[in-house]
């Protein structure tokens, strides 16, 4: 038999034609990564309002966050941001194992019906009577709320993989599409920071703080009363409209066809944390490394503009915000055109991102009496050149630039891809989780830290160490079916795992330290792999419609294999 690797790929391709046609093409192609993605908008849009809305909560209640009087000033310097990262990582490992259980379709649903009551609890937090009452409603608010988006993330990324996979003309685009739906996130980045800036400027808070009491209470209900509207649309969108994953259906219906020789439960996902553990690792690891370079350059944003444009108002800063929001989510959108394509991938990807964050970051330390220095005529600090100042403020553009085209896109992407699905929201979920562990870490690491340039440093430190994680642990997908990592973990819980032959074990598929260290390629065998899916597909054509329909989609199906499921099928019938 002919090498399997020399088959012409072009026969074997999904179908490639144009999935939408007509004047209005664009709008339903915008549409079909657009609504997956509206839980992603709606946690960028109140998640990362909440530095931006700091300026309105100082001219709201003073007393808590200016002079600390009623508010302990522990407490407003870290509960509110800490409070609510907890509540999301318990929702990321809670909601990712409720959606392997339920289903992608009410995993999402409950998860926006928590995400709805908690931005309803924050639109009204304004109102409150007293300084101190405010604060602790307003903790409360952001954890809930957190807690329920804390399952957009399994449940949007496993849901955008599983549909790319079960779509034909979407099989050979699945990172594009998965990114693009993650893209929302920045969409809400972006329209919060817009949306605030455009408030300020109705109302007008364009001056110094503090700003006017009675705009501030304005911008701060109506930010998150837009918010709240469009999280009542995408609950009401997925009530209505949102099937379950055909992916995870298929895979649910085979598990129950096993012999009682396959593990099942808890046994189940002690064998796969065994077998997967460094694919958690590296998925874990290169998330905490993201999240901490991620929340680390937000936390910075507000260091660079204090020193490009000393004594500017918060209205000015905002308009700033609106700028490198924008910037990001061009990273956003290059990461999709890029990810698919076989020359660069989703591995490059993700290692080039943290290596050219740590190129940015070192330069800055390096060069910070250069760019970085405040004039202060009164101590006769003349400061940074202007040219200075001015290559600081690219690089820190670019930095944000290539988080997203890399480890923040890319982090998101692979951890819903180099999983089986029955796991792939419990293990995506916990990966998240430890991502927001290392935000947590941020936030502390830095607020502790006097010197603002030993802050690059230390994102410097966590992008190359993402680089160098990712390069020697993390598998290329590009190109690979994920119902072969079914195929894989199916054998796996048999107890058959050395028995699999197929393209999960392809050297191009695995990592550096699957390969030289686990040895996974020593049992890839095309041949063998050939007639063991034609053995597995004539099975299910006999004893399992879903096993077939999942298995009829695969890279490896030629006119022979469907002739021998038809005849099959035929028997079976």
């Amino acid at each position: 038999m002919a090498n399997i690797d020399k088959i012409n790929q072009e026969e074997l391709a999904p179908p490639r034609k144009a999935r939408f046609s007509g004047p209005f093409w664009w709008l339903w192609w915008y549409l079909e990564w657009a609504l997956p993605g509206l839980g992603m908008f709606c946690e960028a849009y109140i998640i990362f309002s909440a530095g931006q809305i700091s300026p309105f909560q100082q001219a709201l209640w003073p007393s808590c966050f200016v002079t600390t009087v009623n508010c302990d000033p522990n407490y407003v310097k870290h509960l509110s941001g800490y409070l609510q990262i907890v509540g999301i990582i318990a929702g990321m490992l809670m909601w990712g194992t409720f959606g392997d259980l339920v289903g992608r379709k009410w995993g999402s649903i409950c998860a926006s019906s928590v995400m709805l009551s908690g931005v309803i609890m924050l639109t009204f937090t304004a109102y409150a009577q007293y300084a101190f009452a405010y604060f602790v409603f307003f903790l409360i608010a952001q954890t809930w709320y957190g807690f329920g988006v804390g399952g957009e993330y399994p449940m949007a990324s496993a849901s955008a993989a599983e549909r790319s996979a079960t779509t034909p003309e979407l099989r050979h685009l699945r990172a594009q599409q998965v990114i693009l739906v993650f893209s929302n996130q920045g969409m809400g980045t972006f329209t919060n920071a817009f949306v605030i800036a455009a408030c300020m400027g109705i109302f007008g808070a364009t001056g110094k703080a503090p700003l006017p009491e009675d705009a501030s209470k304005k911008i701060i209900t109506l930010q998150y009363g837009i918010g709240a509207l469009v999280v009542l649309f995408t609950l009401s969108y997925r009530f209505i409209f949102l099937n379950e994953s055909k992916m995870f259906e298929e895979e649910k219906a085979i598990r129950s066809s096993l012999t009682s020789t396959t593990a099942h439960g808890l046994y189940k996902h002690w064998i796969s944390f065994q077998k997967y553990f460094f694919r958690l690792w590296v998925g874990a690891g290169c998330w905490v490394a993201s999240d901490f370079a991620f929340y680390g350059n937000k936390l910075q944003q507000g260091i660079f503009l204090g020193i490009l444009f000393p004594g500017s108002t918060p209205y000015k800063a905002q308009q700033w915000n609106v700028l490198n929001s924008f910037i990001a989510l061009l990273g956003y959108y290059t990461a999709a055109a890029l990810c698919d394509k076989p020359w660069y991938g989703r591995v490059r990807c993700q290692w080039v991102g943290f290596l050219a964050m740590f190129i940015f970051y070192i330069i800055i330390y390096g060069q910070w009496e250069n760019m970085a220095i405040a004039p202060n005529p009164k101590l006769g600090i003349v400061g940074s050149t202007t040219a200075g100042a001015q290559a600081m403020q690219a690089l820190y553009y670019l930095s944000s630039f290539f988080n997203q085209f890399g480890p923040n896109a890319t982090t998101w992407l692979v951890a819903g891809e180099i999983f089986p699905t029955d796991v792939r929201g419990t293990y995506h979920g916990f990966c998240a989780a430890m991502g927001k562990v290392g935000a947590i870490i941020s936030a502390l690491w830095i607020s502790y830290i006097s010197d603002n340039r030993k802050i690059f440093l230390i994102s410097a430190i966590w992008g190359i160490s993402g680089a160098i994680v990712t390069f020697i642990w993390l598998p290329d997908t590009t190109g690979l079916d994920l119902e072969e990592y079914d195929r894989m973990h199916r054998m796996l819980r048999e107890g058959k795992f050395n028995d699999y032959h197929g393209e999960a074990i392809n050297p191009r598929h695995l990592s550096l330290w699957e390969i030289y260290v686990q040895g996974w390629h020593k049992n890839y065998n095309p041949e063998l792999d050939r007639e063991q899916f034609e053995a597995e597909i004539k099975q299910f054509a006999l004893t399992n419609k879903e096993g077939t329909e999942q298995m009829k989609r695969m890279s490896l199906v030629t006119p022979d294999i469907v002739e021998i499921v038809d005849k099959a099928s035929h028997m079976n019938a």
